[in-house]
């Protein structure tokens, strides 16, 4: 598959120029000595953005724009857009992915010279603000989770998920190449559909992330360290669950703004999983899917901009 890592750049740019912001481009080094780029919007207290699978940080681009008094950091995971993969061979049992998960964070403030933060993330990207928060509790300041997160019990897998469990298909997804309408029937079925139906997910989001798939490896390095949270036999994967230990180690205010109708859990999942953190919020987001940012984004913003005044 060939890369053109300028149509993606240009992708992106398309996005930031359209919200009217240029945001503060650098990387830092883990100590692993990867590179992770880091976007920067806004002035204030800080609060860093983990994105969810084979996305980037620029998926948080709509939302960022709209807080204020915040220094929004949004990151690209190791191995996603513009961020080094891992180093060496990928973590692929659960206990090296919960190793990893748990290091990142910690890892990660250092990197950004923060002695701590507060966390904003989502479905992927919770897997690892849960872990890492678990780990250094006293470096988190609060913690902002938006919809179902990894690791959070599944109502049902979407049909890519599913297919992706059989043996061999995820190399072989990894070297199709994508279509734009392959990206965005792969994004609805995630829980993006409202959003793209409605425009809040427009054709310049849309272009970023077919870019993203078709120019960079975010795709690849995202299936080679991803857990298999869903197998074809048994379905969810209860090694991937959040054991009650590591939950009640989140004693920092948590905010959790889940879509009600997010496809991978919904609104009983949601009653179910925020009351075992020890100090956390539910805010249920009618109609909202697995993006509640982006269908409804005045809840989201005031939700998230009044957690963060306390």
């Amino acid at each position: 598959m060939a890369k053109d890592l300028q149509q993606f750049l240009d992708a992106e740019e398309r996005v930031w120029s359209s919200l009217g912001v240029q945001p503060k481009d650098r990387r830092v080094a883990l100590p692993s000595g990867a590179g992770v780029r880091v976007q920067e919007v806004g002035d204030g207290q800080p609060l860093i953005f983990i994105h969810g699978g084979s996305v980037g940080g620029t998926s948080w681009a709509h939302l960022a724009v709209r807080l204020e008094g915040v220094r929004c950091i949004l990151i690209d995971r190791p191995g996603c857009a513009l961020s080094d993969p891992v180093p060496g061979d990928p973590p692929r049992s659960i206990a090296e992915i919960h190793t990893h998960a748990d290091g990142f964070l910690p890892d990660l403030l250092d990197a950004l010279e923060l002695e701590h933060a507060a966390i904003a993330a989502s479905s992927y990207g919770g897997f690892f603000a849960v872990r890492g928060a678990a780990a250094a509790p006293q470096r988190v300041t609060k913690l902002v989770e938006y919809s179902w997160v990894v690791g959070a019990p599944s109502e049902a897998a979407p049909l890519t998920v599913r297919i992706g469990a059989l043996p061999g298909m995820q190399a072989l997804m990894t070297r199709i190449p994508m279509t734009r309408s392959m990206v965005k029937g792969a994004l609805s079925q995630f829980g993006m559909g409202k959003a793209i139906e409605s425009g809040a997910f427009d054709d310049l989001m849309l272009d970023w992330v077919h870019a993203l798939m078709r120019h960079t490896e975010t795709l690849a390095n995202d299936v080679r360290s991803l857990p298999k949270v869903f197998t074809p036999i048994r379905g969810q994967n209860p090694d991937v669950l959040h054991a009650d230990e590591v939950l009640a180690k989140l004693n920092m205010p948590a905010l959790f703004l889940w879509g009600e109708e997010d496809p991978n859990g919904g609104a009983a999942v949601a009653r179910q999983f925020a009351p075992r953190l020890p100090d956390a919020e539910l805010v249920v987001i009618p109609g909202a899917e697995h993006a509640p940012w982006l269908d409804d984004m005045e809840t989201c913003v005031t939700h998230t901009q009044a957690f963060l005044d306390q």
